[in-house]
């Protein structure tokens, strides 16, 4: 099923194609057809003709939304991006009254969910983005963004006494979040040194939580 973060631009980092009112269904043709078409077959190969015919569009009525499925990627990146920075929310700011603990493992089992559903296209855009300039340079700023969130958070936590002292805020989110990336890619790529998925929430929630808080986990 096509997530519903599709039906709207979740942030602004895609390169999107050309819009009138007419044309969006088109350009949302294009995108469902190839968030589908990736379940089963890589981007590298994958044409254009299989995106334009996928959407039910000649191959030049395609070059009128995008230049090329690159960029194609880039959209659905950028959409999807927006259902994992939600799923992340908790890590970046808690509400009154909820513990760090239920925050982030609450955020971890989310974001992983929400990873296996979108799986397939964050893979690709890891294979793609040594080889596409711009794709790399729009996932760095990505993760940018999750990496300053998570840094606010812990120095709003570091000021309240809540988070121990540590390295610099940044560089300790940008640890925990490359870290997260990497085990969740590992994961998509159904590598063997992959961490279990049933083993995920625990080790992924255990390292947030001594190395931000000097807390131990407790299953729930």
């Amino acid at each position: 099923m096509v997530p519903t973060s599709l039906n709207g631009l979740g942030s602004s980092e895609a390169k999107v194609g050309r819009r009138n009112s007419k044309g969006d269904m088109r350009e949302q043709a294009i995108l469902e057809g190839a968030y589908e078409l990736l379940r089963t077959v890589s981007m590298r190969s994958i044409s254009i003709d299989d995106l334009a015919k996928r959407a039910g569009l000649s191959r030049s009525s395609f070059y009128f939304y995008y230049e090329s499925k690159w960029q194609v990627l880039s959209a659905l990146l950028s959409r999807v991006t927006s259902d994992v920075y939600s799923a992340s929310q908790l890590i970046f700011e808690r509400p009154a009254g909820m513990s760090p603990e239920a925050a982030i493992e609450h955020a971890v089992s989310e974001v992983i969910q929400v990873w296996e559903q979108h799986g397939h296209v964050l893979r690709e855009v890891g294979d793609a983005a040594a080889g596409e300039a711009e794709l790399q340079a729009q996932w760095d700023t990505i993760l940018g963004r999750f990496i300053d969130a998570a840094a606010a958070g812990i120095d709003r936590d570091r000021a309240t006494g809540v988070a121990i002292d540590g390295p610099p805020a940044r560089s300790l989110a940008a640890a925990l979040m490359w870290m997260g990336e990497r085990n969740l890619a590992l994961m998509s790529a159904r590598s063997a040194n992959a961490i279990p998925l049933e083993d995920m929430v625990e080790t992924v929630t255990t390292v947030w939580l001594r190395t931000v808080y000097g807390l131990e986990w407790k299953p729930r």
